[in-house]
């Protein structure tokens, strides 16, 4: 049975899976007027700023969803080129070569092969645990390239839900501090500003827990992918790579 993974630029299709489900809870919280109720009780306005970090992230989702899908078809290529045999990795001045079949050393796999080519095959057979670890650290930095900034968004995301909290609260007791009767009329009116208050605090916190769950999930998807991506490079140089 062929897996999910087999299928050509499986993690960019796997991305547009989750944001089809995505859009389409939008639309359905749009057509049930949960987002104009979220917009009307949220008077700090945080979940716009949430609303908008949050298409920010989706879109940087997006592009690094389909360089990491290209990335892995392109090392997915280079396996089957090879197959079961031993290839001479030979190193140019602009490109690398492998049995004919020419890389673009921009690429992540084009990279680390042209690193390993300049090392020569007698220098990484007798390399320390330290180079290689080095090595294999630097294929994992360009591999997960900017991912990192798409983390620090899920964080923001969150903490902007808790500092609607924060404000919603504050709103919410600055109407009973400046109550100086009370009256039913001024009861009514504390309780009205009360709820609004509390509707700030609920509603932003809805909005940022969503959102950072939403686009965390979207961004685990990117780690499988590049762990993906490197775990295939590893075993490719290591078992079928031999330096000319």
């Amino acid at each position: 049975m062929k897996r999910f993974q087999d299928y050509d630029y499986w993690l960019f299709l796997a991305w547009l899976l989750i944001t089809g489900f995505t859009v389409f809870g939008i639309i359905v919280c749009w057509n049930e007027g949960l987002l104009t109720l979220l917009y009307e009780s949220d008077r700090s306005h945080i979940s716009l700023v949430i609303g908008l970090l949050y298409l920010i992230g989706c879109g940087h989702c997006a592009r690094r969803a389909y360089y990491l899908a290209g990335e892995i078809e392109h090392a997915r290529a280079l396996d089957e080129h090879i197959g079961d045999r031993v290839a001479l990795l030979r190193p140019g001045d602009d490109a690398i070569s492998i049995d004919g079949h020419r890389l673009d050393p921009r690429s992540v796999l084009g990279e680390h092969l042209r690193v390993l080519a300049r090392r020569g095959e007698d220098r990484i057979a007798q390399a320390q645990d330290g180079e290689q670890s080095t090595l294999v650290a630097t294929l994992i930095a360009h591999a997960k390239g900017s991912q990192d900034i798409g983390w620090f968004l899920v964080d923001v995301l969150l903490k902007l839900g808790l500092l609607g909290t924060i404000v919603g609260f504050i709103l919410m007791l600055g109407s009973v501090a400046d109550t100086a009767s009370l009256d039913v009329n001024t009861m009514q009116k504390v309780l009205k500003q009360m709820s609004n208050g509390m509707g700030t605090a609920l509603y932003t916190t809805m909005a940022g827990l969503v959102g950072s769950m939403s686009l965390g999930l979207q961004y685990l998807l990117l780690d499988k992918g590049a762990d993906a991506l490197i775990e295939r490079i590893l075993r490719l140089t290591d078992a079928k790579l031999a330096t000319a």
